[in-house]
């Protein structure tokens, strides 16, 4: 396969970030919950949210404030502590930093990540991303058109074919998505345990080209 760019997720798609940071994310959010008049205790909050995930629920912790009567702004204040904070040491896994030392002799990379944009800077950072990637783009979650938007202004910009473009993440209803509307290959990473792993495909724009279980597995699919 002939490739102009490879296009690149960061959380649990590079980093593990569903088995190290979400734990204390989530408790972080929960905490503001409560202390916005959710009549749970912690424990049973995250319960809820485990159980949102499950059915496929997305935003859970805006959904969690609805169902048990809170304000949107309760939800919204929610959403905010699990995106921003204070990023710890972070390290690369060994197998994704040599994945990246493959992909990078197949095609430039491109890091193209969703949130809190300080946040997501300061992970890049301290994982040394630039080591590996030509571009690096930083998504606020619930901009306008999204990843979607941010992706086909990516490639244009880079004068990239989309045809000859791979998206890999980790989000049917987000990297997979983006990727078919602007046309690249979609390719979804489902890491077992991950946040989304369990989210329903439910529109042909949400399936992908492929599927793999963790990124190590990229470049030989991209060398068939």
């Amino acid at each position: 396969m002939t490739l102009d760019a490879i296009v690149l997720d960061l959380d649990d798609t590079l980093y593990d970030t569903s088995g190290k940071l979400l734990p204390a994310a989530d408790l972080r959010a929960v905490e503001t919950l409560c202390a916005s008049g959710l009549r749970l205790t912690a424990d049973a909050a995250l319960a809820e949210v485990r159980a949102l995930r499950e059915r496929s629920v997305t935003d859970a912790f805006r959904a969690l404030a609805a169902a048990h009567g809170l304000p949107d702004a309760a939800g919204a204040a929610a959403d905010d502590a699990f995106f921003r904070y204070t990023v710890p040491e972070m390290a690369l896994d060994d197998d994704v930093a040599a994945a990246l030392d493959e992909l990078h002799t197949l095609a430039p990379l491109a890091l193209l990540t969703m949130g809190d944009p300080s946040t997501q800077r300061a992970k890049s950072a301290r994982l040394g991303l630039t080591r590996w990637f030509c571009v690096e783009e930083f998504v606020a979650g619930g901009a306008a058109g999204g990843k979607s938007d941010a992706l086909a202004r990516l490639v244009a910009g880079r004068d990239w074919a989309p045809s000859r473009t791979v998206f890999a993440g980790d989000r049917p209803d987000s990297d997979v998505r983006a990727a078919n509307r602007v046309g690249c290959r979609a390719v979804l990473v489902r890491r077992p345990g991950a946040e989304f792993s369990s989210t329903r495909i439910d529109t042909p724009g949400d399936t992908p080209w492929r599927t793999i279980s963790h990124v190590r597995e990229l470049a030989a699919l991209l060398r068939r």
